[in-house]
């Protein structure tokens, strides 16, 4: 099978959320049994420059008719190819991201991605793909591009997260009923705007989502955001398949981001020795190594739930806890974090900002790993905390609650559960867990049993080869 996957974030190139470190180990997992090519624009800022091939691509057919803007941009752009384990890559090199400081955020974001779409759409026409592969709005127009098309490929297109449509004001967008586009307008209409998820949930061949939790949540309200009952009519095309992970990535026997590798037999040291360096690390030597570590790491908005975690946080000043929390994002909660950081700082460190090597350290260190998220899609750092032996804290949500249970029978629990969007809720998990480190015999056993837990991608394979095939036969 011959797949090409367009996306606007690809680890170690672009990463902004989860969507990168999916779909670079999912791909990887992919190549080892498929044919599997991977579309992504290409910065000028990349930290690792890719292995390039020689070999570069066209973006749209030459023509002396095409005057539009859209089409004058993609003759000046080209695919260039590079490899990745196993994979072929497809960087976007056009003047419309090369000099970019980011992928995200930038004016003209609606143009921006309905031209890359476009391109994606094209390279999978040149490749002559089996599956056409679009992840999330910024790539949502491949699959109306595709369905309006002659030569157009069968589809499928995943939402990582349906907070984020790609939503534009209906005057901006009339560039897409002209060449090289050539598309109506009316299946994107959303509310009186323009909405590019929309366009993808009702073109493509095939629907996902990163885990059956979030699939069952999305066909309502307000877990929808306003595109539950397209979902619904849709609902026999769409398939929810939990995330997975790199174990060659996600590894800490072998991860050489961290102090002390170690593994199941010897995590109980090891972890600890981390911890005592990562104190050093953030200046706070005189912590208590024997006190339970509770890591945190993520974007600040709302979805995350953090404004929780600050009322747990206050309404439980006598927990044990210390709390390592690495995020950055909402002024306010940036604000406040600081605040507990610099006026408690014998039980939080807040670091603002994202660093990858930090972020390992942490896992490496932490004994919990809170996750108060509102709604998750899936969620990665559970999945990471189970294989660095942190037990997860996390709200009963989307994949969070695929992944992590709370189970009255001790050798299934592989994590503690409480309710989202419940500050009280959220600090009686906290004592539970307290209580449960008490326990260092059941704690060991717990840590054990998650850092057993088979993540990997090679138990997804085979339920995305079947919504391939659905896409392929045209159920």
């Amino acid at each position: 099978m011959k797949i090409l996957h367009a996306t606007a974030e690809y680890f170690p190139y672009i990463k902004m959320g989860g969507l990168s470190d999916m779909l670079s180990s999912l791909s990887k997992e992919q190549a080892k049994t498929w044919e599997v090519h991977v579309a992504i624009p290409y910065l000028a800022n990349f930290k690792t420059e890719p292995t390039w091939t020689g070999r570069d691509f066209p973006t749209i057919e030459a023509s002396p008719f095409a005057n539009s803007d859209a089409s004058k941009i993609l003759m000046q752009s080209r695919f260039r190819e590079a490899e990745f384990h196993g994979a072929h890559l497809y960087f976007f090199d056009s003047p419309l991201f090369r000099d970019l400081p980011g992928i995200y955020q930038n004016s003209d974001e609606h143009f921006r991605f309905a031209v890359y779409s476009y391109a994606c759409f094209y390279l999978s026409v040149h490749l002559q793909v089996d599956i056409f592969h679009c992840h999330d709005w910024h790539t949502a127009l491949g699959p109306a591009l595709q369905k309006a098309s002659p030569w157009g490929k069968p589809s499928v297109f995943t939402i990582h997260n349906l907070a984020y449509q790609g939503d534009h004001p209906e005057w901006m967008t009339g560039f897409l009923e002209e060449e090289p586009f050539f598309l109506s307008r009316k299946p994107l209409e959303h509310n009186g705007r323009i909405n590019y998820m929309k366009g993808g949930i009702a073109s493509a061949s095939q629907i996902t989502t990163v885990s059956p939790g979030y699939r069952d949540e999305t066909l309502w309200e307000p877990n929808g955001f306003g595109l539950s009952s397209l979902l619904s009519i849709r609902r026999e095309d769409y398939t929810g398949i939990l995330n997975g992970l790199d174990p060659e990535e996600w590894n800490p026997k072998i991860d050489k981001n961290i102090f002390y590798p170690y593994s199941i037999a010897n995590a109980e040291t090891e972890k600890q020795k981390n911890k005592i360096e990562l104190y050093k690390e953030i200046e706070r030597p005189k912590i208590d190594p024997l006190r339970p570590l509770v890591g945190i790491i993520g974007r600040l908005t709302f979805q995350k739930g953090y404004s929780d975690f600050l009322k747990a946080f206050l309404d439980r000043p006598n927990l044990a806890h210390f709390f390592i929390f690495l995020g950055a994002g909402d002024p306010d909660l940036e604000g406040a974090l600081f605040h507990q950081s610099h006026h408690n700082q014998n039980r939080l460190f807040f670091f603002k900002g994202y660093n990858e090597t930090f972020a390992r350290k942490i896992e490496a260190a932490s004994d919990f790993f809170l996750m108060p998220s509102l709604f998750e899609p899936c969620g990665l750092n559970q999945l990471y905390s189970h294989a660095y032996g942190s037990i997860p804290i996390v709200s009963r949500v989307g994949g969070l609650r695929d992944s992590v249970d709370e189970s009255i029978f001790m050798e299934r629990q592989t994590g503690i559960v409480f309710e989202p969007k419940d500050p009280g809720s959220l600090a009686y998990a906290l004592e539970r867990a307290e209580t449960l480190y008490k326990d260092q015999a059941k704690f060991r056993t717990i840590r054990e049993q998650i850092m057993r837990l088979d993540w990997s991608w090679k138990r997804r394979i085979p339920e995305y080869a079947k919504v391939y095939q659905k896409a392929i036969d045209g159920e």
